[in-house]
């Protein structure tokens, strides 16, 4: 099997190259013309050179990590599977490329793929976030579900375990829709979510909250809302940051940049810290990891796996560290971060956060500067908790 792998980035859609099922294992070949482009869409793991690129069989069944991105996560691929399994097949049976094949040109992100499996649907398709809810729940749950063909349609390979969907909505968040590539006046692109009866009910505020907080605490977060419900106190929503209007952005996470497995603590801040140096150069971006590091302790999310980290290049190919997202409160496994500071999973005090800062030339009047704001956004969670469940 071959696809070809078009890079379509703020506006511009150019063939980047084919990749190739062989006996051999998964192959990628760039495009000549798109070489001479020198657009680095994955530096470190697929840098723009001639020749044959074989991918790694110990991460993502073979597929180059800037590929790996494009596939849904827990939630996409469960989806995926209820479809197929009523013509007897699985998805998690189905070969990496076929997989991409099913992303098409709506995957995270702004690489596409053909022939595409899918195909966008233009019609426009007004949504019931409470229904849609209801029916993720059937699902998720293993029951018959009549809006399985539009929770696909509405998942965009988007990453993260959580019941989700991608969506058009309107200025006045007052209007939410679907209608394929196209992006009417007055709407912009966004991703909403669902709670799962295991989630605390209001999981929905506690996101909300912490995106306000980490605003506050100075973290660089993407427009939120809350999206009311009848059922209770409300869906979170996050405006998609690879996307500006209609165009995409191509996004890169930490994990698929180094091959690192997002679930096991193979990255900690050290190397997150390096990685943004190296490949933004920007040391105001460092010190934005720098903040969010201590957000991230600070208010216990726990969460803070190699997939959780993202990259977007600019309209001039530079890389820059990409909004924060998926900051909830976690316990973690065994109660620890996944990614550690200073060599420490948990009981990491402040002069932790202080040591580790200054393997990256942050200095410890900035950290203790950045503490301090943190600190102060976190005194709020209480009262906005409960102002938002009321």
């Amino acid at each position: 099997m071959k696809l070809q792998v078009f890079y379509h980035a703020y506006g511009e859609r150019v063939l980047m190259g084919t990749l190739s099922d062989t006996a051999g294992g998964i192959s990628f070949v760039y495009d000549p013309h798109f070489l001479g482009l020198g657009i680095e869409v994955s530096p470190f793991k697929l840098p723009l050179e001639n020749r044959v690129f074989h991918g790694d069989r110990h991460y993502a069944d073979g597929l180059a990590g800037v590929f790996s991105d494009s596939l849904p996560d827990a939630w996409g691929c469960l989806l995926l599977d209820r479809k197929l399994s009523r013509a007897g097949r699985l998805y998690s049976a189905r070969t990496p490329l076929e997989r991409l094949a099913l992303a098409g040109s709506n995957p995270w992100g702004a690489l596409e793929y053909e022939p595409a499996e899918t195909v966008a649907d233009e019609k426009e398709l007004k949504i019931n976030l409470d229904i849609l809810a209801e029916d993720a729940e059937c699902i998720w749950q293993g029951r018959p579900s009549g809006m399985l063909e539009e929770l696909i349609k509405l998942n965009g390979s988007s990453g993260g375990a959580r019941p989700k969907i991608t969506a058009l909505v309107s200025k006045d968040k007052k209007q939410i829709i679907y209608q394929g590539k196209k992006v009417p006046r007055g709407f912009s692109p966004w991703l909403i979510k669902f709670a799962q009866k295991l989630d605390r009910p209001d999981i929905g505020v506690q996101e909300y909250v912490y995106s306000l907080l980490a605003k506050k605490a100075g973290i660089k977060m993407p427009e939120t809302f809350l999206f009311p419900s009848q059922f209770g106190p409300g869906h979170f929503g996050v405006q998609r940051f690879d996307r500006v209007g209609p165009e995409k952005v191509h996004v890169h996470t930490a994990s698929g940049l180094l091959h690192a497995d997002f679930r096991t603590s193979y990255m900690d801040y050290a190397n997150l810290l390096k990685l943004t140096a190296m490949l933004t150069k920007d040391q105001q971006d460092v010190e934005q990891m720098v903040r969010l590091m201590i957000f991230n302790v600070k208010a216990g999310n726990k969460d803070d796996h190699s997939k959780n980290f993202s990259f977007y290049l600019d309209r001039c190919h530079a890389w820059h560290l990409a909004p924060a997202y998926d900051l909830t409160r976690s316990e973690g496994i065994n109660g620890e971060h996944t990614a550690m500071v200073n060599g420490k999973g948990k009981d990491i005090l402040d002069q932790d956060l202080i040591e580790e800062a200054a393997k990256a030339n942050v200095s410890g009047v900035k950290v203790k500067a950045m503490l301090e704001q943190v600190q102060d956004a976190l005194a709020d969670y209480e009262k906005l908790m409960q102002e938002f469940k009321a």
